[in-house]
């Protein structure tokens, strides 16, 4: 579903709080039967400003949206000024994406149509 760089882009681009240092792993387990399974881990590590360790906010899950946005959670829940709703709508526009909606699709309805029309115009040139 995403590579490695994606995921772990996608990870540092769900976080909104104070310094922290992202880990984000996908393993994938092949069974000699052939059983498979990916799984999504997302981990954030708060430093404090003297360089200590404060935290360590982990999730796992076989959807990589859901391993982030229950660590972010997670963080949230114990005190980390985090913004919910900036994850949220980073993780909905991947899941968008993802979905294959075009990127220009979430563009304000008169930009679009800007867009649109000049794409038309020239086509048709």
């Amino acid at each position: 579903m995403l590579t490695a760089l994606q995921f772990s882009q996608l990870v540092a681009a769900a976080w909104s709080g104070p310094a922290v240092a992202h880990f984000a792993t996908i393993s994938c387990y092949v069974a000699p039967g052939g059983y498979s399974t990916t799984q999504y881990q997302a981990s954030y590590h708060i430093i404090t400003p003297t360089g200590q360790p404060e935290g360590c906010y982990m999730r796992q899950s076989e959807c990589p949206l859901q391993a982030i946005s229950e660590s972010v959670a997670a963080a949230y829940l114990a005190g980390v000024p985090v913004s919910m709703p900036r994850t949220a709508r980073v993780l909905q526009e991947a899941a968008r994406q993802l979905a294959g909606a075009s990127h220009r699709a979430g563009l304000p309805g008169f930009a679009y149509r800007c867009l649109r029309h000049r794409c038309a115009r020239l086509r048709h040139a």
